[in-house]
């Protein structure tokens, strides 16, 4: 008997065969088949499939749970140190063992995009090797069963049939025909075999679900490289500001309106907003939570608002080296009070306007002031501290420091996902594909018509068992309208007319 990747050798042949023979490694294609076989049953391996699900699920889980650095952010070294610095006030000593492993940054890490590149080719390669047998199952499935399956099987039942052999086996197929099976036959000489399945192409929901997976994977990979997401996008009231990340857009807050409620909570918040291409107007409206605004597949949505700084600095000779608004979108680790920061690069300097505590009377800064301070950019040291009152004002080191007036922010998150469109269909095949294998499951039954000695006829039926709960009450309904075909009752009787009206 032959066995699958086995050939039997004559015995001679096996005992001239030099001892080392069995121990040498294949030579040549045959080495090379050899590696790729084990590649195979590599990708293949359902072990392989759950630990990378599972090692994925830990890195999304840690990417949902911990704070991600905007993509913005990460693109300057100087803003991502500033981003780890208030991080550390969170994590503490862990901040730089999350760093080093890239917990800050996961879903653009190449480690990330490896672990859904395997993922992606198990599921693959596990539903190309699965192909042969499931399209054997649904075209090629055997009409005829011996004895020992209708002994054996899970669902089994034997019929004695007051009629000849030909007459029982047409009775059970339209009976089954009936009960909406598709119904195949095989004769000789002494029985009849009937092979009855319904529901067969379900069996390929399998390919729909798994081809949703490697979607959804394939959709989450596209919208990390040729997307982003920036949900620390901050326009202060009447500046303009670079989107970057490959666009050439920018966009403009024009006005920020927020509304309360009498009893204190938010209204309403609202920004009215320019968006610009290469310097040109494209397009501009208002934009809400949950009321996006979208331009060439970049969406601006309304996240969050503050106050800036509108801050005027000079230099010894007054000259004019700095004049914006600075979000104070960030807080102290101590006193909870709002802050901001801008660069002086040519003078080595970073600022840092740090306001009042709000709702309170806060000791160290006034209303009506903001607290300034100075650092060495490469250092870090600080310069110079000085409180600052509005429209007056004063030499902080060796700058000349205006607190002008207090004006808003507004918050964006600012995405592009050109993978979400691949994630909709997936999502649906996903949908499809489950329906399939669990709302119209793959029912088959096999039939036996054998004639016996005094003309009469025994139908023995078998069901193999599923993973479907439903199948016990299927089994004894058909085996039920297959016993009123062959003029039986449920009871045991026999019925007038011998079941032809069934």
């Amino acid at each position: 008997m032959e066995t699958q990747g086995v050939r039997a050798v004559d015995g001679a042949e096996a005992l001239a065969a030099p001892p080392s023979a069995s121990r040498a490694r294949p030579s040549g294609h045959l080495w090379e088949l050899d590696v790729l076989g084990r590649v195979w049953r590599f990708f293949t391996s359902v072990r392989m499939a759950l630990v990378l699900i599972l090692i994925l699920t830990a890195a999304v889980l840690a990417g949902t749970l911990l704070d991600q650095a905007p993509p913005s952010v990460i693109a300057d070294p100087a803003s991502y140190e500033q981003w780890l610095e208030r991080a550390r006030a969170r994590y503490g000593f862990w901040t730089d063992i999350l760093n080093f492993l890239q917990l800050f940054n996961i879903f653009h890490t190449l480690w990330f995009k490896l672990i859904i590149g395997l993922l992606t080719t198990n599921i693959i390669i596990c539903s190309i090797n699965r192909w042969k047998g499931i399209k054997t199952t649904v075209f090629g499935a055997r009409v005829r069963m011996s004895e020992t399956f209708f002994q054996h099987a899970r669902y089994n039942a034997s019929l004695a049939a007051a009629m000849p052999m030909t007459t029982a086996a047409e009775r059970v197929r339209r009976a089954l025909a009936l009960s909406h099976y598709r119904v195949r036959t095989e004769t000789d000489g002494s029985s009849v075999a009937i092979y009855a399945d319904r529901n067969r192409f379900s069996r390929f929901g399998t390919f729909l679900s798994h081809l949703s997976i490697v979607l959804i994977l394939a959709g989450t990979v596209v919208g990390g490289v040729l997307g982003f997401k920036d949900p620390e996008f901050i326009v202060a009231e009447g500046a303009t500001r670079e989107v970057g990340m490959g666009t050439d857009l920018s966009v403009k807050l024009e006005h920020f309106t927020d509304e309360y409620w009498l009893e204190g909570p938010p209204k309403d918040f609202r920004s009215e907003l320019v968006i610009y291409e290469n310097g040109q107007e494209v397009k501009r409206g208002m934009i809400r939570v949950n009321s996006p605004m979208s331009y060439k597949g970049v969406r601006f949505h309304q996240a969050f608002f503050g106050q800036t700084a509108v801050m005027n600095v000079t230099d010894t000779s007054d000259a004019l080296i700095f004049d914006e608004a600075v979000p104070l979108a960030w807080q102290t680790r101590e006193g909870s009070r709002p802050v901001g920061s801008f660069d002086l690069s040519g003078q080595n300097r970073t600022v840092y306007v740090i306001g009042p505590t709000s709702g309170e009377n806060d000791p160290l800064i006034p209303a009506g002031e903001m607290r300034v301070e100075v650092y060495r950019r490469d250092t870090g040291s600080l310069v110079a501290a000085e409180n600052v009152s509005q429209g007056t004002p004063k030499a902080i080191g060796d700058l000349n420091v205006d607190f002008v007036r207090e004006s808003r922010f507004t918050g964006l998150q600012v995405v592009k996902d050109p993978g979400v469109n691949i994630i909709w269909v997936a999502s649906a095949l996903m949908v499809l594909g489950l329906a399939m294998l669990f709302y119209f499951p793959h029912r088959r039954m096999w039939a036996l018509c054998k004639a016996l000695p005094d003309g009469k006829a025994e139908v023995r039926l078998g069901m193999t068992a599923q993973r479907d709960v439903s199948l016990t009450d299927e089994f004894k309904r058909l085996r039920e309208r297959v016993g009123l075909a062959l003029g039986i009752r449920p009871d045991g009787g026999r019925t007038a007319g011998g079941g032809d009206d069934v």
